[in-house]
């Protein structure tokens, strides 16, 4: 009887094997694919998105933001003010950088106070304190602010506050560091293959939860329909940057689809405030009537993005719709012919030396024509031209996710593509950092917003969808507030 027993319990565990479910097999590597390769990774330079797609895997901030903007623990795990120029706060204490060293507050007040020497950050940071902030011990730190800043705690959440390690850069030297990043987050960096790639391995002295995915692998490939490819022969998991004219190209790809979702990125055209015709208003208006808006953000974008009726995009705090831009070539040559340009005048219209931006500045050049105005296109990298001085009109984009930062293009301490020189409007934009009340900033918003609409420093045009193409077999995948947020270390592949 009991051989007959155990004979029955055998094949029942036998025939239970034989109906379970096979267990899935993961990738040991994710594969993504951006368009454009950082310029370095020095902690401060997170002030473009190629250069923090990268940095949000090797490095930790402060605080981050949940999917409200509001601020959450990182390696900061609470936090109080002082009063309102000084604010407290308290490290983690079980925190190693990827070599080993110990994470402390010294860390902290270095990598802080670097960013004030620094030109891509020190507008950002101008409202930080460095010689007044100090550690109480080496896991609380006080950060002071010269005057009250309401979005301290956005900027402490972005690109230019990811914490370095202070010994390590000492060993190394800033220009080493940068190519050899040494940061405390799920991730960190094997090798970089200048032009093509760059690979990272799973930190195993992570503070928090190990990433999922042992490598990941970041290829960088310019052309938009290049990474469509990379997609079609199964060589890419993920892609960043999808054109919209490729949406229906990556959902037809078996095994593929589009994640897509509105985000702050917006496009403008920017106009020199100190430049001797620009800074005729009459001129501006005349700019502005003679570009239609809708066209040129359904022409450049192929129908993926939302033409602007307001002056920054519409799910940024305090956006009012301001009726949108007109569109009247006639007024606008009215007006150029009342400003003392009847037959119009040459100017510089500089872009970034990409294909987008080609497309929307040869538009942009032929509205203009129209009227008269003759846009002599040139292209140069931000890096190359900021030394060199403004531009005259220039298209660009901005990404920031906070209203002060978005607005800081306006600012004189920003200098360069507009250089910002109207006082009233300074004050302006330098009061509602100090505004920690809502109702306080809301009314100042809408008046800033109606002085911008009134003055045209510039032309916003398009709001930009994010737009991902995206592998089936990936595990946890969740739409990012901000496009350089992308959960990976959440992430797993099915083989």
């Amino acid at each position: 009887m009991k051989k007959y027993l155990a004979a029955v319990l055998c094949a029942g565990v036998l025939m239970g094997m034989a109906h379970a479910p096979a267990q899935a097999k993961f990738k040991d590597t994710i594969t993504m694919v951006n368009e454009l390769e950082p310029d370095t990774l020095d902690p401060r330079r997170g002030n473009g998105i190629s250069n923090n797609i990268v940095m949000t895997l090797i490095y930790d901030s402060l605080v981050d933001l949940d999917r409200e903007g509001k601020e959450i623990p990182r390696l900061a795990t609470s936090w109080e003010f002082i009063d309102s120029t000084h604010l407290r706060m308290h490290l983690r204490r079980d925190v190693v950088f990827s070599n080993g060293y110990p994470l402390t507050a010294e860390d902290v007040l270095f990598s802080l106070a670097r960013t004030k020497d620094d030109s891509t950050s020190y507008s950002t940071m101008i409202w930080y304190d460095e010689k007044a902030s100090y550690a109480e011990d080496p896991y609380t730190v006080v950060l002071a602010m010269h005057n009250p800043y309401a979005p301290v705690f956005n900027v402490l959440a972005s690109g230019r506050c990811w914490i370095g390690c202070k010994k390590a850069m000492e060993e190394m030297g800033e220009k080493d560091y940068a190519r050899a990043p040494i940061g405390s987050g799920a991730y960190k960096l094997v090798k970089w293959t200048n032009g093509a790639s760059i690979l990272f391995e799973r930190n195993e002295k992570y503070w928090g939860t190990p990433a999922k995915t042992k490598n990941v692998l970041l290829k960088f490939v310019p052309e938009p329909a290049s990474r469509v490819i990379e997609l079609e022969t199964g060589a890419a998991d993920f892609a960043f940057y999808i054109n919209g004219s490729d949406i229906d190209r990556v959902n037809a790809i078996d095994g593929y689809h589009i994640e897509s979702g509105r985000s702050e990125k917006y496009y403008l055209v920017t106009m020199a405030m100190n430049h001797p015709i620009l800074s005729n208003q009459k001129v501006r208006y005349a700019l502005s009537y003679a570009i239609d808006i809708p066209a040129l953000a359904d022409a450049s974008f192929d129908g993926h993005a939302h033409a602007m009726t307001g002056v920054y995009p519409s799910i940024v705090e305090g956006w009012k719709d301001m009726g949108g831009w007109k569109y009247d070539p006639e007024k606008a040559k009215a007006l150029l012919a009342e400003a003392g340009y009847p037959n119009g005048f040459d100017i510089e219209l500089h872009l970034l030396p990409e294909a987008l931006y080609q497309q929307m500045g040869e538009i942009v050049q032929a509205y203009w024509a129209a009227i008269g105005v003759n846009a002599h296109i040139e292209q140069s990298a931000l890096a190359t031209r900021e030394a060199q001085g403004p531009w005259e009109a220039s298209i660009r984009t901005a990404t920031a996710n906070e209203i002060s930062n978005i607005l800081i293009i306006y600012e004189k301490e920003f200098g360069s593509r507009l250089a910002p020189n109207d006082m009233k409007l300074d004050g302006m934009l330098k009061k509602l950092k100090t505004l920690y009340g809502r109702e306080e900033r809301k009314a100042l918003l809408s008046e800033i917003q109606d002085y911008l609409y009134e003055k045209r420093y510039s032309i916003p045009f398009a709001e930009a969808d994010t737009i991902f193409g995206v592998s089936d077999k990936i595990k946890n995948f969740i739409m990012p507030t901000t496009i350089f947020r992308v959960n990976v270390k959440d992430w797993e592949v099915e083989e």
